[in-house]
Formats: C-alpha cells, structure tokens, sequence
C-alpha cells in the first residue's frame, strides 16, 4: 500500500524542525520530541520516499539535495499549520494591549488617527500610540509594530514583511491669483523658473519629473519660494498663492472644487507615491495589529485605492 500523503506531511513537518535546528538534539530541546523518535520518523521518511535526506554521523549532520527540497515542502506545511492554528486563536481572542503605529503626518490627519480612535472605541482592551514622521525611510528608529511608509521608488530588500496598501497619484496645481500671473498653465514648458514650492520628500524638491500619457516626459524645474516636509503646510503655502505645488490628488480635491487651488498642466503629472506597511512578521502582529492592519487597507481607498 502507498504511503498517505497525511503521514508524509507529518513527516514533512518533522524534516524541517531537525534542519531548521541543525541537528536532532536542538530539535528535540525545541520541540519536545525525543531523538529517537525523530531518528526513527526521519528514516521512516526515507523509506516512503526512496531517497537520502540526511546523512548523520557522529561529527557530521548534512542535508542532502533532495532533502533540502523537502525541506522546503515541510517548511510550507508548518507555516500553513501555524497560521490556521494563530487564525483559530484570533477568532477566540478579543483584540488588547499596547499597539504602536508610525506614519507620516498627513496620512495620520486623513486616515490613520481617525481610524485609531474608532479602533480604540470599538476595542476597549486596546491602546494605540500614533507617532507622526515626514515619512522618511527610518523603519524602527523607535519601537513600532507597524510602519506605515511613503516611497516613489522601489523599497530595499530586507527582513521585514512588506505590504502595499495604495497607489497615490500626484497634481500639479496652484491658486487661481497666482495662475492668472504665469505665463500658461497647460503645458509645463511655459512654467520653467515660475515660483513653485518644494517637498523635500523627494529627491530634488524644486526639480519635477514628469509624465504624460501620451507626450512622454519632461523636467520642470522651477524656483523654490517654499521648502517642506509636510503636505498639509505645501497645500497651505499653495492656496496662499505662494507658489506651484505638487499634492495628492486626494489632498487638494476639495480646494479645488471650492475653487482655491486649481490643476494646471493638466495630463502631466509628477510620479506616484506608493503607500506600504512595514512589520517584522505576521507572527509577530498581535491580533489588535492585524485587525488594524485589514481595516486600515480598507480605508486606503479614501486616499488611492489597494493595488
């Protein structure tokens, strides 16, 4: 008779407490098993599948090829027993203790402070501390256990789970006193050397890479009135007529629309901002974390939507 695929996946299970241990006896301090049963379980193995996995002897413990390959097959079934069994848990598990939340400051106006303190009020057991950046990439320069950052290019590797929560797009614009003193606001060429004001997120705050859909790109650059760190004082310094601005198309939609800002150079527009949240694992999200983490990708599309 064959063997089961459910005794092998126990197996699996086995083969990757003792490599990701190095040896049988770290696996059976770890695990609680004893050596010989996992000497006998791993050669049970063996035999099922017709193949060396380990070769054991009294100075060397080496994983073969193939065994390496298992390896990676138990490693995927733990994971998947370990998340089923932290979803059982979750489900009895009201939400509490501390969480800790780092974002950057509009982003904590718009979305994440008012999702907070709903958050707070519907989870009682639950303290949420909000600590506001300019959105620089300082992940964990102080303890949080969720980031929430802002990137126009890609983000290094690294050993933190990484999730993308929105696209936000990017628009030129400026107070209609200030456009009727310019000398066009349809195309960025006619807006080179104007007063414009800098975010010094980006790389050369007062030189814009831009695109168009169909006209390709260009650079305009202008001349810095204003330099900041922060969108909502660039949106504020724009509506006081001080200069072009580029902003969230979320973040200056209502200006717009009582009339106190207005696009210019419209189908051009500077690169999208990427939104991600940052965290060392899932396993290490409590469940309040996690729970957060799905409402709060609900609410990103408010700001860009979910891609």
């Amino acid at each position: 008779m064959p063997p089961s695929p459910h005794d092998i996946a126990d197996d699996l299970m086995v083969l990757a407490l003792v490599v990701d241990a190095g040896g049988y006896s770290v696996a059976s301090h770890r695990s609680g098993i004893p050596i010989s049963r996992l000497s006998r379980r791993i050669a049970a193995l063996e035999r099922k599948l017709g193949v060396s996995l380990i070769v054991r002897s009294s100075r060397t413990f080496r994983v073969t090829d193939i065994g390496q390959r298992m390896h990676q097959h138990g490693v995927r079934i733990l994971g998947e027993a370990q998340r089923a069994m932290s979803q059982a848990n979750d489900s009895l598990s009201e939400p509490s203790g501390a969480l800790r939340i780092s974002c950057p400051v509009m982003l904590n106006t718009m979305v994440v402070g008012p999702l907070a303190t709903d958050f707070a009020l519907r989870h009682p057991q639950v303290s949420i501390t909000v600590d506001s950046t300019d959105g620089r990439a300082t992940a964990f320069a102080e303890p949080a256990d969720l980031q929430i950052r802002p990137t126009s290019t890609p983000l290094r590797d690294s050993s933190l789970v990484v999730r993308r929560l929105a696209v936000v797009p990017y628009v030129l614009a400026a107070a209609p006193a200030l456009c009727e003193t310019l000398p066009g606001t349809t195309s960025p060429a006619e807006l080179q050397q104007c007063p414009g004001i800098g975010w010094s997120f980006r790389a050369q705050p007062s030189r814009w890479p831009l695109h168009h859909p169909q006209m390709g790109s260009m650079t305009l650059e202008l001349t810095p009135r204003l330099v900041s760190d922060s969108l909502i004082q660039i949106r504020a310094a724009a509506v006081a007529g001080l200069g072009i601005a580029q902003l969230p198309a979320s973040l200056c939609e209502a200006e717009v629309k009582a009339g106190r800002l207005q696009v210019i150079a419209p189908g051009w527009a500077p690169a999208n901002v990427e939104l991600y949240a940052l965290y060392p694992s899932r396993r290490d999200l409590t469940v309040a974390g996690r729970l957060f983490l799905d409402e709060l990708c609900l609410a990103m599309a408010q700001i860009g939507g979910p891609h």
